[in-house]
């Protein structure tokens, strides 16, 4: 009798993930729902990479599953990817703890995990990878009830009636009808079957092992911290390079530097305020396989913290550095993919170093969610230390930030915690504001009931306008329609961009001049100030200091005061608005 123990597992997925990542431009190409942001592939093909990076090689099946569930949860990124990481996740969930398995206890595992995956998901659609996860695992289960058969035959038989699935998938999204294309996370798993029939069939791969550097420091938070954050990132190079140059260059950031080096990799330790100028460095030297950031002082100051409720918004938010570091504001990054390389958004990433390298790639860059483990880890770590923790998120109609935090939040409030979440309906600057309201609210002496409930009203008073220096980046990034964006571009068109009442992105006016946005802006300030006036406003720009100052100006002489702050825009949003981008967010005055 055949049996499928650890090693098979993980070779299932290391051939799975060589699929994927061979396939990631078409997988971007042909993305179209939920939104057609061109970025299924690299979400994937991050989540298998962190699983076969990460997850040891075990004898034990259920070891081994253990590992690769572990790793797909750290690693899931974007719908497609967290939805990949439930079914792995699902497989666990119905081991039964054994060495190795038959390909009959296989079978009925991925049937269970496909109830699993469904019941995780608040709103599961069907036509996407859902369905033909369901498709593949009921066929393989008859597959093998069926027949005696080998574990080769049954993957393969299994694999002919997903591609079938997957072909469906063409009618039962009315999206993908209209564009003639399949679902895009669909085939990404339809590839990883392939891989997994390519592993029986004993292909070749050309990379299936990763080669691991480690490094042994520890971090003595008694003593005096001159840096913030803790940044590690993992290199891999051609041809070798030069230790001496990188740690002349790397010197200059920071202290407690370590180099430690492979064959092919190298792994880097540094304590610095700038982690995104030590990755632009280190892209200098050879692709960056993984970064890690710890806030080591934020760390320290919420271990000693007085406060009796945290705060918790993710990058998207645009408020003064400063004031998050003395207000003890956790961010949770928003990850920004760039040629294949997952940044931290305003940790490892920045506008400069964004628009810079955007001329010399060939796909445009992209974003993803927070990792569900990471944030589930951060919750779990930070519960211990605090009463209440309040979450205020980007708007559940931008991106499926809220959900990751919403899911993460689940166990923590069965126990009883108080973890209140808030989808703010607003990006950027307006959710900045939010964000610092709430923080005003909680210090004033207001609850945490209170001030979600304050913070509820005051999100339906928003308002954000966005002048867009051209149309180019939107159209680039998936944001608006392509035939839009050609059109606006021809004729030299220049949009306001706002939210709608329900946090989507709109078109609000457009004028063929950055001059004739800003009276359009101008004139609409005036109305609201006609009205119940404005309770509070911020500016952001997108390397465009001139034109925020004049902003500024003209603002803080209309309005009788001057903005909350002034900063650039999270490049997670950046990417979207570009180059020139400036924005004025406010809330109106109004009852609480």
């Amino acid at each position: 009798m055949e049996y499928i123990n650890g090693y098979d597992l993980y070779q299932m997925f290391n051939y799975g993930t060589a699929k994927i990542l061979s396939n990631r431009k078409t997988l971007n190409d042909i993305n179209v729902f939920p939104v057609p942001d061109s970025d299924t592939g690299n979400n994937l093909a991050s989540t298998m990479q962190t699983i076969i990076k990460q997850a040891k090689k075990e004898e034990s099946f259920h070891h081994a599953l253990e590992n690769i569930s572990e790793s797909a949860l750290y690693g899931a990124r974007g719908n497609s990817g967290v939805i990949f990481a439930q079914f792995v996740n699902g497989l666990l969930a119905a081991s039964t703890g054994k060495e190795e398995v038959t390909i009959e206890e296989f079978a009925e595992m991925v049937n269970k995990s496909v109830d699993f995956t469904y019941k995780s998901l608040s709103n599961p659609v069907e036509g996407t990878m859902l369905t033909v996860i369901k498709d593949w695992a009921s066929n393989l289960m008859n597959i093998v009830r069926k027949t005696t058969t080998s574990i080769k035959n049954a993957f393969e038989q299994a694999l002919e009636f997903a591609r079938s699935s997957l072909e469906k998938t063409k009618e039962r999204l009315l999206i993908l009808k209209k564009n003639n294309v399949v679902d895009s996370g669909a085939m990404g798993f339809v590839l990883f079957l392939q891989g997994i029939t390519s592993y029986y069939n004993k292909e070749v791969l050309e990379i299936t092992e990763y080669e691991e550097v480690h490094m042994d420091h520890t971090h003595k938070h008694d003593e005096t911290v001159n840096y913030r954050y803790c940044t590690e990132g993992l290199v891999r190079t051609e041809g070798g390079f030069n230790e001496s140059n990188l740690r002349d260059v790397l010197n200059q950031f920071g202290d407690s530097l370590i180099i430690a080096k492979g064959l092919n990799i190298f792994r880097i330790h540094i304590h610095t305020n700038h982690p995104d100028w030590v990755f632009q460095e280190l892209n200098r030297y050879g692709k960056v396989i993984s970064q890690k950031v710890d806030n080591m002082i934020l760390d320290i100051n919420l271990e000693n913290s007085k406060r009796k409720t945290l705060v918790i918004t993710d990058s998207i938010a645009d408020i003064s550095q400063d004031y998050i570091n003395e207000k003890e504001i956790v961010v949770i990054p928003i990850n920004v993919n760039v040629d294949g390389v997952e940044y931290f958004d305003k940790l490892t990433m920045n506008n400069e170093i964004l628009f810079y390298m955007i001329p010399q790639i060939k796909e445009y860059p992209t974003t993803s969610t927070p990792a569900p483990k990471y944030v589930k880890d951060l919750l779990e770590k930070v519960s211990d230390i605090f009463e209440e923790i309040l979450i205020i998120t980007v708007s559940a109609n931008l991106s499926a930030t809220n959900k990751v935090f919403v899911d993460a939040a689940k166990k923590l409030q069965e126990k009883g915690k108080k973890v209140v979440i808030v989808d703010s309906l607003n990006n950027s600057v307006t959710q900045g504001l939010l964000v610092k309201k709430a923080v005003e609210l909680l210090d004033s002496g207001k609850s945490l009931e209170e001030t979600s409930e304050i913070i509820e009203a005051s999100k339906r008073r928003t308002s954000i306008l966005v002048c867009l220096n051209t149309f180019k980046y939107a159209t680039m990034s998936g944001r608006l329609p392509k035939v839009v964006g050609k059109i606006g571009n021809f004729f030299g068109m220049r949009p306001i961009m706002t939210l709608n009442k329900h946090g989507h992105g709109d078109a609000f006016g457009i004028a063929f001049s950055q001059k004739g946005i800003t009276k359009k802006i101008i004139k609409l300030i005036q109305k609201e100030l006609a009205g119940p006036g404005i309770e509070s406003y911020g500016l952001v720009h997108c390397l465009n200091e001139e034109l925020v100052e004049q902003y500024r100006i003209t603002f803080t002489e209309m309005i009788g005061f001057g903005p909350e702050y002034i900063t650039e825009v999270s490049s997670a949003t950046a990417i979207h608005s570009g180059v020139g981008t400036v924005a004025i967010g406010y809330i109106r005055k109004g009852d609480l």
